[in-house]
């Protein structure tokens, strides 16, 4: 029987609201400004946000520090700009922090008034702070909603083992559909980033693996972000459960991080949480298990520039 987190109606209520008044009392820079026919917390948005994952996302600024930012899913980029300057419904909420090892600590976190530069052309989060300091942790989430799934990290292994996962990776990587881009053909792959963790009977690695091209004149690169399963302690290639292949120019290739893993809901669905940066700003996304041995990308965030 599936489960869904209904997101309480006082927060949908005190958001609208708030949107409200700043319509009608914002400055002459606002004039121009209405709001979308729908914007809505609930779970009839149209962003594919998992609703059992809560109702908003905390995203660590990074270095130690006690500033958030606060990703209202259910935002787009046509919504994002009407608000980044509104305070969000996040007083009463404990938090639980993640990264990529797991649960990090919990907390609270307090609204704030953002001090970007308003007279840049660029969107971003409401923000906040947490009553404290957390280092390290990178996302966060509403207190019961999510639970912790720690990744290893390729790093983290023997040699020998770290060699042998490498190389799997790269014969997995081989069997892939040819690049559209003939540049790339037969040029060896390299492991960039890989994380392992166990679901059940079964192993997952999520990888960025790459392949460059050295010309002086115009480096070029291609990523390609894999994540596949084979049964645990096997020693087998991994069946592809998902992959993305971008390639272009080495100055000007988007970046995706992995930010953390977690089990969704009551149904405890799991999940990876990405961070992707390029020219055209940062964007969150959600790569959901659909099934033993398949996942798909459901959720992508508003983007942010600065």
């Amino acid at each position: 029987m599936a489960h869904c987190l209904v997101v309480p109606s006082r927060i949908l209520a005190s958001l609208l609201l708030v949107l409200a008044c700043r319509d009608k009392t914002g400055n002459g820079t606002d004039a121009g400004k209405s709001l979308p026919a729908v914007f809505s917390l609930g779970p009839t948005s149209n962003t594919n946000w998992n609703v059992n994952a809560g109702p908003v996302m905390l995203l660590s600024a990074g270095n130690g520090s006690d500033s958030v930012s606060i990703v209202l899913p259910e935002a787009t980029d046509s919504t994002v700009e009407l608000i980044q300057d509104v305070a969000p419904p996040v007083s009463g909420f404990v938090f639980e922090l993640f990264n990529r090892s797991g649960k990090v600590d919990s907390t609270r976190v307090v609204p704030q008034k953002s001090g970007a530069d308003t007279t840049r052309e660029c969107n971003f989060w409401p923000v906040g702070r947490t009553k404290s300091a957390h280092p390290d942790w990178r996302v966060g989430f509403v207190r019961g909603n999510v639970s912790a799934i720690p990744l290893d990290s390729i790093e983290s292994l023997p040699s020998p083992d770290s060699a042998m996962l490498a190389a799997s990776l790269a014969r997995t990587a081989g069997t892939l559909p040819v690049s559209s881009d003939p540049t790339f053909r037969r040029l060896p792959f390299r492991v960039q980033s890989a994380y392992t963790f166990r679901l059940d009977s079964a192993e997952v690695v999520i990888a960025d693996i790459v392949r460059t091209l050295n010309e002086e004149a115009n480096p070029r690169i291609e990523h390609l972000l894999l994540i596949g399963e084979r049964a645990a302690g096997s020693k087998g290639k991994y069946a592809v459960g998902y992959f993305s292949r971008i390639a272009g120019p080495e100055e000007t290739m988007q970046a995706t991080e992995v930010l953390a893993a977690v089990r969704i809901g009551v149904s405890k669905s799991p999940a990876i949480i990405i961070s992707v940066e390029s020219e055209d700003g940062v964007k969150l996304g959600l790569i959901e298990r659909t099934g033993p041995g398949q996942w798909r990308p459901t959720w992508k965030s508003a983007s942010t520039t600065c």
